[in-house]
């Protein structure tokens, strides 16, 4: 299995202040969560039928998650991390993400 941490973070950016037009760095979350749902339905995936509903499960497991860490078993990490690599157009501001999906602590195990 995989851990994964789906946490928020801060990115940094420009924008146009309303009242004076001055250009000025602001912040914003990141909303990993829902960033990681969306690139398991993006449509360059060309998912078939079958494929789209295993997704679904897989994307209400994160949706559910409440902990700030999801755990993957290793089939649902390769469909996450399979789909980094077709996906094109990430950003600076995806980093975090790419990083956190890449570099997924392995985690075993424990049975109780």
């Amino acid at each position: 299995m995989y851990k994964v941490d789906i946490s928020e973070y801060t990115i940094t950016g420009r924008g146009v202040d309303k009242e004076t037009g001055e250009i000025k760095v602001v912040t914003n979350p990141y909303d990993v969560k829902v960033s990681l749902v969306s690139m398991l339905f993006h449509p360059d995936l060309r998912l078939e039928a079958k494929e789209l509903l295993e997704r679904d499960k897989l994307a209400n497991k994160i949706n559910d998650c409440e902990d700030g860490f999801v755990l993957l078993e290793d089939a649902d990490y390769e469909k996450v991390k399979g789909a980094l690599g077709i996906i094109t157009g990430f950003s600076r501001n995806d980093v975090e993400f790419v990083r956190r999906i890449l570099e997924a602590e392995k985690a075993e195990v424990v049975e109780k």
